[in-house]
């Protein structure tokens, strides 16, 4: 990590966001779960609270500034070799500020943090280069996609406009780590811990409750192919694995988003060989949660803003970058096969998938508000553009089964034992 004293080497010019457009910016960042004060007058406990300037580009923190009290300041810039920071509260001030010029938008800018204690951050202040006001996505966003849309710098574009990776993402693998939780019929969770060791093919997954981490969750980790029906089978394969690590039979295996309050679940999908840029980003939330947001159990609307928020991504070692907002597609064959079908078509046509719904407010506080009916507005677009992709008869019978359970209201549930509908025996 190098340490700059000083502000030397920092963009000049930029613009605070104020005004009516702090206002709304402040709205989209709180319902997305993003603590901010923008525009709101000084807080006076936070007086002697460590602040920092995070310069972003591209979905990355080019440096953090921390602010001394007094004058002064230290920039941090990330490892030479790796890219990352190494200091834990960079990576999640980075985190932080990514996340907020993503919700609003943007891929460009600064944002000043105050530290809080326990881990705890909240956005004072958002610069942008040029006007502000065009960072903060329109009200008007049109739900077909025949309108304006936003580029990764913020401001419109048309849509002849690269969106993406484009078909040329001809090294593509996917890969995907869904989580499912054991139960007992009178509700009690079993911890996968039980039966599964932490890593491998099929095992269990950590999570932070009431301060103490458990692994009560279990992760299925196919290795990852260029299709998704090849990546269905290496899901199958680690199935298999499952069935054999867990051997209570009498337990239920859950999916979904929350089947059990205190651990929300999720399904990630991994992506190499196709660059992370905010559009393909974009792409996903608009073309793959939304969808699933029509089809989920209306329970699992109570994970999100802290699980399942909008454009959740993760870089992985391994070049490529993991898609988070999901919940766990093992819900069942049907909902998994649509979210890789949709997976793979975002990475190789996201330039040919203009349609951004969740840019405007109406359908971006639908999402985290669990409001279908709202959300339903956007399905005409969002099949109309699918079923123009190259490859889409391919993938067309799980797109039109999903087209027909969106337009009859039919979701999934939640409190089923998923485990019949993978042909995987119940008992002994």
């Amino acid at each position: 990590m190098a340490l700059v004293m000083g502000g030397t080497g920092e963009k000049r010019g930029s613009a605070v966001l104020d005004g009516s457009a702090a206002a709304r910016a402040a709205a989209r960042l709180s319902r997305s779960g993003i603590p901010c004060r923008l525009g709101a007058r000084p807080d006076p406990a936070g007086g002697y609270a460590a602040r920092y300037t995070v310069r972003v580009r591209e979905l990355t923190a080019e440096w953090i500034k921390h602010d001394q009290i007094g004058g002064g300041s230290t920039r941090h810039e990330p490892e030479h070799d790796s890219g990352r920071y190494a200091d834990g509260l960079h990576r999640r001030l980075e985190k932080a500020a990514v996340r907020s010029l993503y919700t609003l938008g943007a891929e460009e800018g600064e944002v000043v943090i105050a530290a809080r204690p326990g881990r705890r951050y909240v956005v004072e202040e958002l610069r942008f280069q040029g006007s502000p006001g065009r960072a903060v996505m329109s009200a008007k966003a049109d739900p077909a996609g025949r309108g304006s849309r936003l580029s990764p710098g913020g401001a419109e574009a048309g849509a002849g406009a690269s969106a993406g990776a484009g078909p040329g993402a001809g090294n593509l693998l996917l890969g995907m780590d869904p989580e499912f939780i054991l139960m007992r019929d009178n509700g009690e969770v079993v911890h996968a811990s039980a039966f599964m060791e932490r890593g491998g093919l099929a095992g269990s997954d950590a999570v932070r409750f009431r301060g103490e981490v458990i692994y009560p969750l279990a992760e299925l980790r196919p290795d990852p192919k260029p299709q998704p029906k090849e990546l269905l089978r290496e899901l199958q394969r680690a199935m298999r694995e499952a069935y054999a690590l867990i051997t209570d039979r009498t337990l239920s295996w859950r999916a979904g988003a929350l089947p059990y309050t205190d651990f929300p679940l999720g399904g990630h999908i991994h992506f190499s060989g196709v660059p992370l840029t905010l559009s393909l980003l974009q792409v996903l939330d608009n073309y793959l949660a939304l969808p699933l947001a029509l089809l989920e159990d209306p329970q699992g609307r109570v994970r999100r803003p802290r699980y399942g928020f909008l454009g959740d991504f993760r870089r992985q070692s391994y070049g490529g970058f993991e898609y988070r907002t999901l919940p766990s597609f093992l819900i069942s064959p049907f909902v998994t096969k649509l979210s890789l079908a949709i997976a793979y078509l975002a990475a190789k046509y996201s330039d040919l998938m203009p349609a951004r719904p969740l840019n405007a407010e109406r359908y971006h506080r639908a999402y985290y508000e669990g409001d279908k009916a709202a959300l339903r507005e956007c399905v005409p677009g969002w099949h109309r553009d699918l079923s123009a992709l190259p490859e889409y008869p391919r993938f067309a019978c799980e797109i039109e089964k999903a087209l027909s359970y969106i337009e009859s209201g039919r979701t999934w549930d939640e409190s089923r034992d998923i485990r019949p509908l993978w042909n995987i025996p119940s008992m002994p």
